[in-house]
């Protein structure tokens, strides 16, 4: 350690002001970690330094002195000097742990700068490595404790969210009891770190309902007047496919759908269907989608339940120019359902899906339908599951209009620390993040922030204990502040990620 100063009146049991020794400036950086050493009671402080500034007397904005118009006098006749003040985490104990403060510590008391790990014994108990204080280099492990309690990492394009996220996931494989299932929005963050593990969105089957959205948003048809037409369009061609496919000699899968033996007519089809099991059976049997068919079944519907010869006209042309054979051809081959990805994840601790491939609709669907299998085995088991669910662009499943996946998350975030259900969510725009979310968050990562307004919506409900938004604007990349449930420091600690391969 360095002695850089002593400190000066004015103490409180949260922070201290420090005046610094001159030519000692370059020691008292501004997050450096610190020990206060109060010989009159017999404590050590241990703090870290913010609000760093220089000042000299003479040189005062608001008061006119002779350097003004003298500026030669400002290279010899000044006395320049440093003062800070250090926001206080705790009290040392012999045995290295962190106690509270019951009494500022007293004026004149010496400050030292802690430069490595040697300098200081300090107890912070194990968990997560993920990184160290930037200066001191002191390992700061976040409690494995924490998983269900939630955690998101903020930061702009460029921080290095994901290499965060990857050292997270890595420590939590290697440490802990939990899985893993992460959601990769880009296809570019985690994929390449665990191909082995990867699951492809476009292999993951899609239901009616949502097959039914996605036209509907590629034609901008009007969702009052031609869902029932598209929906009936979509069950009738499922109807004819299964109807055209058959096993066990003259049954075919409509057969084994509905668990009846004679021929199966639409009406009995609709009547008997239960959409649970045609999941099911699209997985084991996945459906081969074509243009062509589905425009004249659907132009067949449309006339059998009275539409206009307009609506078929404008059905028939948007299926042709919005739609094309590319957008029925990746529906085709989709063979993996939600409670295949649990189960893998169950098996192998770790399932990364690349969401890169599908529509904003589709990766919402997927998001929500996995979380949702999830909870259908709590309340089947009705015993803690210890899974985390990591989010990659979280803004983009969690924000207040995001329907369904909004819906899910929320669950996650409210209920899931009883099950030992986690959330780790990653995004760019804390502000887009539905409040109902974010406050049940208890463990933040934070960086160089997208906008002044994140900084405003991360200020209203974290305690940054001094932290300036100037700060955090020249944070280099994987530096980033703890702060919360998760940290064993109290306040907000600035740590350097550590390489992740």
């Amino acid at each position: 350690m360095r002695l850089i100063g002593l400190i000066g009146s004015g103490a409180t049991t949260t922070y201290a002001p420090l005046i610094i020794y001159e030519n000692m400036e370059y020691y008292a950086r501004e997050e450096s970690l610190v020990v206060i050493s109060d010989d009159k009671r017999g404590k050590r402080y241990i703090g870290v330094i913010r609000s760093l500034k220089r000042y000299e007397p003479f040189l005062i904005p608001y008061q006119r002195t002779s350097y003004v118009d003298n500026p030669e006098l400002a290279s010899s006749g000044t006395l320049p000097f440093s003062s800070a003040y250090v926001s206080i985490i705790g009290v040392l104990s012999p045995e290295g742990k962190v106690m509270s403060v019951e009494v500022p510590p007293n004026p004149g008391s010496k400050v030292y700068v802690v430069t490595s790990p040697s300098d200081i014994h300090l107890d912070l108990g194990k968990g997560l490595e993920i990184g160290v204080h930037k200066f001191s280099k002191i390992p700061i492990p976040v409690s494995t404790e924490v998983l269900p309690y939630h955690m998101a990492v903020v930061g702009a394009t460029g921080t290095g969210k994901s290499r965060l996220v990857k050292a997270i996931i890595d420590e939590i494989l290697a440490k802990t009891n939990y899985s893993v299932i992460v959601f990769d929005h880009t296809g570019l963050d985690y994929v390449k770190y665990y191909p082995e593990n990867t699951i492809n969105a476009s292999d993951m089957v899609l239901d009616v309902s949502l097959i039914t959205d996605l036209i509907l948003n590629r034609t901008a048809l009007n969702t009052r007047t031609y869902e029932q037409y598209i929906l009936c369009s979509i069950l009738k061609y499922l109807y004819e496919y299964y109807s055209d496919m058959k096993i066990d000699g003259e049954k075919t899968l409509l057969n084994l759908l509905l668990d009846f033996d004679k021929k199966v007519s639409w009406n009995l089809f609709l009547d008997k269907l239960d959409y649970t099991k045609l999941l099911e059976i699209m997985a084991k049997y996945p459906v081969t989608w074509d243009r062509a068919r589905f425009k004249r079944i659907a132009l067949s519907t449309i006339k059998s339940m009275r539409g206009h010869e307009g609506t078929q006209i404008r059905v028939s042309t948007l299926v042709d120019l919005k739609l094309g054979d590319s957008f029925f051809e990746s529906l085709n081959g989709r063979h993996i359902l939600p409670k295949h990805v649990v189960e893998k994840a169950l098996e192998k601790k770790l399932v990364v899906i690349d969401l890169s491939t599908e529509e904003i609709m589709a990766r919402r669907y997927i998001v929500s339908g996995v979380i949702r299998e999830v909870w259908r085995i709590i309340e089947e088991r009705k015993e803690p599951i210890n899974m985390t669910i990591v989010i990659d662009e979280a803004h983009n499943y969690a924000c207040h209009t995001c329907g369904e996946a909004k819906y899910a998350i929320s669950r996650v975030a409210r209920e899931g620390r009883k099950w030992g259900f986690g959330l780790i969510l990653a995004t760019q725009r804390i502000i887009d993040i539905d409040p109902e979310i974010r406050s049940n968050i208890n463990t933040w990562f934070f960086s160089k922030l997208q906008t002044p307004g994140d900084y405003e919506q991360l200020r209203s409900f974290i305690n940054l204990g001094g932290i300036r938004e100037e700060t955090l604007a020249v944070l280099e990349k994987r530096e980033f502040f703890l702060a919360g449930l998760g940290n064993p420091l109290k306040i907000p600690i600035l740590i350097e990620v550590k390489k992740v391969e």
